[in-house]
C-alpha cells in the first residue's frame, strides 16, 4: 500500500494551571509505513514543536475509557454525546496535559482503521526491508 498518510489538524487546550488554558495547534498523523502508531505534535512556541509517537490502539481505547500508563495517558471527559478527551504526556523533559474534541479525533481514527484495519497491521509492515536496513547498519 502506498498512500501519503492521514492528517488531522485541530486546536486543543494546553492545561497550564487550574484556571489557565491556552489553545495550541495540534497535528495527528498516521501512515501505513508505521501502522501500529499515531504521531501527535503540538507547538509550544513558534520555533518549538513537541512530537510524540504512541500506539494507535492506545488512542482508540483512551477516547472511550481511561487508557495508558507511564508516559502517555488518555482519558475521555464529559458525556458521550459531547465528549472531549485529555492526553497527558510525561518525560524526563517535562509534563503536558492537553484537552480536545473527541468527535473529530474519533472520526479521523476511523479513517485510519479503513486504511489499515485493526488486527491487520502486520500485513503493512515490510519485515524484509526493515531487517535489511537493520543488518546493514
Amino acid at each position: 500500500m502506498n498512500f501519503p498518510g492521514l492528517e488531522l489538524k485541530i486546536r486543543m487546550a494546553f492545561v497550564a494551571g487550574p484556571d489557565m488554558r491556552l489553545l495550541v495547534p495540534v497535528r495527528l498523523y498516521y501512515t501505513d509505513t508505521d501502522p501500529y502508531a499515531v504521531q501527535f505534535s503540538f507547538d509550544v512556541a513558534p520555533d518549538q514543536v513537541v512530537r510524540w509517537t504512541f500506539a494507535r490502539e492506545l488512542l482508540y481505547q483512551g477516547l472511550t475509557a481511561p487508557a495508558g500508563i507511564g508516559d502517555v495517558k488518555i482519558t475521555p471527559i464529559g458525556p458521550h454525546r459531547n465528549r472531549c478527551f485529555s492526553i497527558e504526556l510525561e518525560s524526563a523533559d517535562g509534563y503536558a496535559c492537553l484537552e480536545g474534541p473527541g468527535a473529530s479525533v474519533t472520526a479521523w481514527l476511523a479513517k485510519t482503521f479503513e486504511v489499515v484495519p485493526e488486527g491487520r497491521e502486520s500485513e503493512s509492515v515490510d519485515i524484509d526491508s526493515f531487517l535489511d536496513k537493520l543488518l546493514t547498519h
